[in-house]
């Protein structure tokens, strides 16, 4: 199961604010049905790595189908196949290890 962080940022909106861009690619993501947690700074979604491949690049299409004409996307893949693996692992599997250092 792998665990993947995405940053859609369109590029050259001539605005700020990006909201609406980023509300149009989760609105891909929620359609999914994959598990993702939405954060300040991108998403992060677990699955199966075909699946998630397959909507990012949806995701990033999304802001060329608003109108921009550069958009810029990152990836960040922690592709775990010895056992399924959630964000909320990872997290308490540090805060486990924090304690055992107290």
């Amino acid at each position: 199961m792998a665990v993947v962080e995405v940053s859609v940022v369109p590029v050259g909106t001539g605005a700020p604010g990006l909201s609406r861009y980023v509300a149009r690619a989760v609105k891909i993501l929620q359609a999914s049905g994959l598990d993702y947690e939405l954060t300040a700074m991108g998403s992060i979604i677990y699955g199966e790595l075909d699946a998630i491949l397959a909507v990012v690049r949806r995701m990033h299409e999304s802001c060329f189908e608003s109108g921009v004409e550069r958009v810029l996307t990152q990836l960040k893949i922690d592709d775990r196949r010895d056992r399924p693996a959630k964000p909320g692992d990872k997290v308490r599997s540090v805060l486990e290890q924090l304690e055992g250092m107290q």
